[in-house]
């Protein structure tokens, strides 16, 4: 059988290098303090407006720990954020089309409401977070004041596994992009309400 060739040049390993990364491209818009290349430079930071489709969302029980190794049964809504394919960022073709990120919001049922427990300000921390998502995805008038909202609804697959609710929805999200120990991360930080996008 004879050889099946493929020649690639610096610009083809550049490309796949850039494109199998786990981290999103810093645009050219972004906030930046620091040199997010540098490896050293661990107070770096980055941030820009960021649109992502919402592509999977898990639902289950488990279990996370304090800063003291105790460990504590909670709930995980488990998130998978995508860039679309074909996302502009002005009139340009979008640097992160195409890329994933992935979020783990873990609520502490014995935390709720009890300022003493060690993971009360985690749990105020993601229920932000998940909040944040619905009033992104359906405006602030999606999780009414004074009334119990149960978040399995929105974040939880249907009966039958209908996806969940949120799947297949689009959210507008500061991305941050940081260094921790030398490695680059980035965190969805702040969910723009609907009735706000586009401003």
């Amino acid at each position: 059988m004879s050889n099946i060739n493929l020649f690639v040049d610096e610009d083809d390993i550049q490309a796949a290098d850039a494109a199998s990364q786990f981290t999103f491209a810093v645009p050219g818009d972004a906030v930046r303090r620091g040199n997010l290349d540098d490896p050293n430079d661990d107070k770096a930071r980055a941030t820009w407006v960021q649109k992502l489709q919402i592509v999977e969302s898990k639902w289950y029980e488990d279990t996370t720990k304090d800063k003291q190794g105790n460990t504590y049964p909670c709930i995980v809504a488990e998130v998978g954020y995508q860039v679309p394919p074909d996302a502009l960022r002005g009139a340009e073709p979008d640097l992160n089309a195409g890329r994933n990120h992935r979020a783990w919001y873990r609520i502490v049922p014995s935390a709720m409401k009890n300022k003493m427990h060690p993971k009360y300000k985690a749990n105020n921390f993601n229920l932000g977070r998940l909040h944040g998502v619905v009033r992104s995805i359906w405006g602030s008038g999606a999780l009414p004041k004074g009334t119990r909202v149960d978040l399995s609804l929105f974040f939880g697959p249907k009966a039958g596994d209908a996806p969940a609710e949120v799947v297949g929805k689009f959210v507008v999200a500061t991305m941050e992009g940081s260094r921790y120990e030398g490695k680059r991360k980035d965190e969805l930080t702040d969910f723009v309400p609907q009735e706000l996008q586009g401003l």
